[in-house]
């Protein structure tokens, strides 16, 4: 992997150079395995000084095996590192031009040394031109957590208490897996998912032609599967507060043909979520009744996940891989409600109690196929996957209630999913410096959704294709990087309300642009620009027309006429690199058109005295959404680190929503509003060697008001401590999420006819206890602190 530093540079040389008015020169190369001829990444060279054999200057080869150093003009000794190779040094010493030294081979060595030079040190967030990377591995509290816990520990990721993700404040975000959308993306299947399962995340602020225009920002989850030959695995086991437990196997056997890999995990958990509502009522501004409600929620739940798959390396160019994804997920919902009801003057006149004995079972199935084609020239390629999945959903509800005036309720939901994604992609390079990409993906959805009820069944059969051709082209001049994209998309929607014996048809044709500048101001600062344009599709969920329950006095119902919004966006990032201090800035602004926006009114019915309200999504208005998000790495020394992060938020809604209730009163709320919102973070690390591990994140998020609710501030903590033990083969670890159980959603909503207080918090906070034993696979961090950034490479192919 590259890496996010170049030169490394000891003494501050560039005080030398104005000294001394040293001319530069560039030493460039290539760096390949002796045997297979196949380019290295992440090689380090380093030149030392021949007096005080102190290293001066030093680079890291990209993807491609190639590398540039600028070093003034002297005598050095040089030499090419990278574990598990043989450091071979390189036949120059006096540098009075520039050079390029052309291929240099590396032989692996027959075995590890207990001693080696520590080289350089992976970081845990790593800066790309278009992305971040988050290398799980050095994240302590990655031993037991799930995916969902970790990405909270993202300095650029927000996941609030409802769950919902934001990268960069940007709320339209994709999660992949492997550079696909897989069933294992899924909610729930993040929160099961093993953090140690997963090798890195990568977050594309700004997805490019390739991915589907759907996507405005994109986490993508690498899972491992072993790189070194023979065999290596490892081995955890969690136990956890209130219920919880698991483990995790991943094991991987690479020969010379053949690499096979699973990750294989079982988790337990009993979330106990606690759920309070105030609720007021208006008319004509005047107080009629109130409704208090108290709920405890139990979701007793038992996961498995499973990936098997076998990569085949069919020759030195071409390779195949397979892969199967299993999941189930047994859950069991046990949830009751305690309801009180008063008249204006707070007189109890009606309580009930509302119980749900209701189960979810969800399996899933997936097949990966990808194949890989090299050609003789370099970054020549071609890479084509496809996967299909079924996903069959089960949900089971039985409501009682103790209230005669309140309705018993006994209906199922079943869903099943059948996706297929198919993509095709050839990679061609014009020169070192410019180069094209072409291709096709399709998607093809079905999704039969049945809502059965004793004496009634309604059936939707929901089918969605997506032909889409992209392509690209990137040049990259001395500073300056230049990339240009397009995507077409052809998604055609056919829903067929079964029950209601009509069928609907959609057909959404666009054209998608995608321009991106990146210019280097010095080899620590770099400025890039964005410019690309996305839009949203509704899912069943959003279209489905009738009524789901959220308790007896309020619904929500989707929206079959629902239509897709459109976003033209515009990105700034300006990124520094220095030699305590790592810093990006990113600002952004999107304009939506015909945006979402989600709706409670009152139905004009009322029960024991209390008004209806009903939810649902509608299009609506304009969204002006400006984002400014600031990450700061300061390296205070080897045994501390900070990370933080500030993202502040502007949105400005316009919109009036208007219907008339089965009352015939007529329904308006204003949208027309400006608000401000904000959410900081700082991750600190503390790393006593021989010692342990320790590592803090704290986040806060102010007061967010809307034109229809008001969110109060929230600030939450997660810990985590480490220590590597038996000569580094295993680690023990103790993380907590939410150790202080203050991650809370209170909310409050009003309009004319209601004010409603939301509180909805987990009864306990998570604290787990893990052990994780490796077998051939020592920790081998490498140490070198580069204080300039990584040159890109000529082409991205």
């Amino acid at each position: 992997m590259r890496k996010i530093f170049l030169l490394l540079i000891i003494l501050t040389p560039l005080l030398n150079f104005s000294q001394t008015n040293n001319p530069i020169y560039t030493i460039s190369g290539k760096i390949v395995d002796t045997s297979t001829k196949l380019p290295i990444e992440d090689a380090t060279i380093i030149f030392k000084s021949i007096d005080s054999n102190k290293i001066m200057y030093g680079g890291i080869t990209n993807k491609r095996g190639r590398f540039e150093v600028d070093l003034a003009k002297g005598t050095y000794n040089a030499s090419v590192e990278i574990l598990p190779y043989k450091t071979k040094k390189l036949n120059i010493s006096s540098i009075t031009r520039d050079l390029n030294i052309g291929t240099v081979e590396l032989e692996l060595k027959t075995e590890f040394l207990d001693e080696v030079e520590v080289i350089a040190e992976k970081s845990t967030l790593e800066f790309k031109r278009n992305k971040q990377v988050f290398n799980v591995g050095k994240d302590i509290s990655s031993s037991g957590a799930s995916v969902s816990e970790i990405l909270a520990n993202i300095p650029s990721v927000d996941i609030d208490p409802d769950g919902n993700i934001k990268l960069n404040g940007r709320d339209d975000v994709a999660v992949m897996i492997n550079g696909k959308l897989s069933t294992l993306s899924k909610s729930d299947a993040l929160k099961s998912l093993p953090a140690g399962s997963v090798e890195k995340i990568e977050l594309l602020n700004n997805p490019g032609a390739s991915y589907s225009a759907t996507m405005g920002a994109i986490i993508n989850i690498i899972l491992k599967k072993g790189k070194e030959e023979g065999l290596n695995a490892s081995l955890t086991g969690t136990g956890g507060f209130k219920d919880y437990y698991g483990g995790l196997l991943t094991l991987n056997h690479k020969s010379k043909k053949i690499n096979f890999f699973t990750n294989t995990s079982y988790a337990r958990r009993n979330p106990i979520t606690l759920a309070t509502y105030k609720n007021e009522y208006f008319e004509n501004n005047t107080t009629t009744s109130f409704l208090n409600e108290e709920t405890e929620n139990k979701q007793p739940a038992n996961f498995f996940i499973s990936t098997v798959g076998f990569e085949f390396y069919l020759s030195k160019k071409s390779t195949l891989t397979t892969t199967v994804n299993y999941t189930n997920i047994d859950s069991k919902n046990y949830a009751t409600t305690f309801s009180d009801i008063f008249d204006s003057s707070k007189n109890s006149i009606a309580t009930n109690t509302r119980k749900n004995d209701g189960s979810y079972n969800d399996e899933i199935i997936e097949f990966v196929v990808d194949y890989e084609q090299k050609f003789s020239k370099e970054g020549q390629k071609l890479t084509a996957f496809i996967t299909h999945s079924i996903d069959n959903e089960i949900f089971v509800n039985q409501f009682t209630n103790t209230n005669a005036n309140f309705l018993d309720e006994d209906f199922d939901i079943l869903n099943t999913l059948k996706n297929t994604n198919t993509k095709i992609t050839y990679a061609n390079p014009i020169n070192e410096k410019s180069g094209y990409e072409i291709g096709y993906e399709g998607l093809f959805g079905s999704t039969l959704f049945e809502y059965i009820e004793p004496n009634a069944s309604k059936l939707i059969d929901f089918t969605d294709t997506n032909h889409a051709f992209f392509a690209s082209y990137e040049k990259q001049f001395k500073k300056l990087y230049v990339g240009f994209e397009l995507r077409a998309e052809f998604l055609t929607y056919k829903i067929n309300y079964d029950y209601l014996n009509t069928v609907q048809n959609k057909k959404f044709n666009n054209l998608f642009p995608y321009l991106s500048l990146s210019y280097s101001i010095s080899d620590s600062k770099s400025i890039s620009l964005f410019i690309n344009r996305n839009y949203t599709v509704p899912g069943y969920f959003q279209l489905q027309p009738y009524e789901q329950k959220i308790s007896e006095t309020i619904s929500f119902i989707g929206n079959e006429d629902l239509n897709p919004f459109y976003q033209n966006n515009i990105q700034l990032t300006y990124t520094y690199y220095g030699k305590k201090i790592i810093f990006q800035s990113v600002l952004s602004h999107s304009i939506y058109t015909d945006s979402w926006q989600n709706v409670t009114y009152k139905t004009g019915e009322q029960i024991d005295g209390v008004d209806k309200l009903i939810s649902t999504i509608v299009n609506l208005g304009k969204l002006n959404y400006t984002v400014a998000n600031f990450t700061a790495i300061y390296n205070l020394s080897k045994v501390i680190n900070f990370t933080a992060n500030a993202s502040i938020e502007n949105l400005d809604q316009t919109g009036v929503f208007k219907t008339i209730n089965l009352a015939n009163e007529t329904i308006t709320q204003d949208f027309n509003f400006s608000n401000v919102n904000a959410n900081f973070s700082l991750l600190t690390k503390l790393k006593i060697p021989n010692w342990f591990n320790f590592q803090t994140n704290v986040m806060h998020t102010i007061i967010s008001r809307g034109p229809v609710s008001t969110r109060q501030a929230y600030t939450y903590a997660n810990v985590a401590i480490s220590k590597d033990i038996f000569d580094n083969n295993a680690t023990i670890a103790i993380t907590s999420s939410d150790i202080f159980n203050s991650n809370i959603i209170k909310r409050t909503r009003f309009d004319s006819n209601y004010i409603s207080d939301v509180d909805i918090r987990q009864k306990y906070p998570t604290i787990l206890a893990s052990f994780t034993y490796r077998f051939n696979q020592r920790k081998q961090d490498r140490k070198v602190n580069f204080n300039k950034k990584e040159k890109e490479s000529k082409t991205k192919f």
